[in-house]
């Protein structure tokens, strides 16, 4: 059979900004899916030569199994907990993410959730709307000064280390740092200090923001135990991703007041149901998986994601490769590549 000249590229959603798709679709021919079910995205991958995803839309075997000329798949950030790359290994499928992005985004939205904690924003800007404002102006101990504070950070990779960066030069916050796999050196080079175990941080820190990789190791990591070893006037910052914290562990301990409060920018299930019991809560700050997306770093994102997929198609590889074992069968497979512009 000839192989075709165009190939063919699955969104399953569009690209956070239209640059991405505009640079696909002068060299390839391209699917836009909005809300597809797994099946709905199976069907549209049978014959496509690469998929790119938007969290927390899965790339699995039964997709892998249904699209015989699928050659890559592409995250379209970072992230890739909804990509089994075992299962893509096996199928002889090329997986790539998309780093480097989040960092300054990131950092700013954290450190926007710590003030907004800090400060009662939002209670605040509700009791001013009811109109009983001035009734609130008689008790202070929850609105907190940073200068000084603890700032306890899991994950000190460059998002966790950028949150360090701005909370001692704009705050003077004390920043203690937990990660096994950065150096200690590496920690004290940005002023933050470190501490061996996850244990001594949660007891220590006034704030807890959550900056880890989701694997095996974090998945769950803060749950009732974690919880209870923070001080009861701490609060808890998750922008990582979703499944490190327990949400019923997280939802206990506001109901008891073991901690003073939170704010989630990621959830265990995307997107949060109605009926969620997250909603109870005054003290917990809700927004819905945006920390990483501004306007500057949504067009970097999606060019950046458009030119790695037609790369990766026209037979060179790609920075970010999360499986360079199979790349050159995959490009053996789709005949040497493309011949595409990039």
């Amino acid at each position: 059979m000839t192989k075709p000249t165009r190939p063919i590229v699955v969104l399953a959603e569009p690209l956070y900004h239209p640059i991405g798709e505009e640079i696909l679709r002068r060299e390839c021919k391209v699917r836009v899916l909005r809300k597809p079910s797994p099946p709905d995205l199976r069907d549209a991958c049978r014959d496509a030569h690469s998929v790119a995803l938007r969290y927390p839309h899965c790339a699995d075997k039964a997709l892998y199994e249904v699209a015989p000329n699928l050659f890559l798949v592409a995250a379209s950030g970072r992230g890739t907990d909804s990509i089994d790359i075992e299962a893509a290994t096996r199928c002889g499928v090329v997986v790539i993410n998309n780093p480097g992005f989040g960092e300054r985004p990131v950092s700013e939205a954290t450190i926007a959730l710590i003030l907004a904690l800090a400060k009662q924003v939002i209670p605040a800007n509700q009791w001013m709307r009811e109109g009983v404002g001035w009734a609130h102006r008689y008790s202070f101990e929850k609105f907190v000064e940073l200068q000084s504070r603890v700032l306890g950070i899991v994950g000190f990779g460059s998002i966790g280390s950028e949150t360090a960066r701005k909370a001692i030069t704009a705050f003077g916050m004390h920043v203690i740092a937990y990660d096994p796999y950065v150096s200690a050196a590496a920690i004290k080079a940005t002023g933050a200090k470190p501490v061996d175990t996850l244990e001594t941080l949660l007891k220590e820190a006034d704030f807890v923001s959550m900056h880890p990789e989701l694997n095996d190791e974090t998945r769950g990591m803060i749950g009732e135990k974690q919880l209870r070893l923070m001080k009861k006037t701490a609060f808890l910052i998750n922008t990582s991703r979703g499944k490190v914290v327990s949400e019923p562990a997280l939802v206990n301990a506001l109901e008891g007041k073991w901690i003073s409060g939170a704010a989630l920018d990621v959830f265990e299930d995307e997107p949060v149901g109605e009926n969620s019991p997250l909603f109870d809560f005054e003290n917990l700050i809700l927004t819905p998986h945006v920390a990483g997306l501004t306007d500057q770093t949504v067009k970097e994102m999606s060019r950046a994601t458009a030119l790695k997929i037609l790369s990766a198609l026209s037979g060179r590889c790609p920075p970010a490769v999360l499986n360079p074992s199979v790349w050159e069968e995959a490009v053996q497979r789709i005949g040497g590549g493309f011949p595409l512009e990039v």
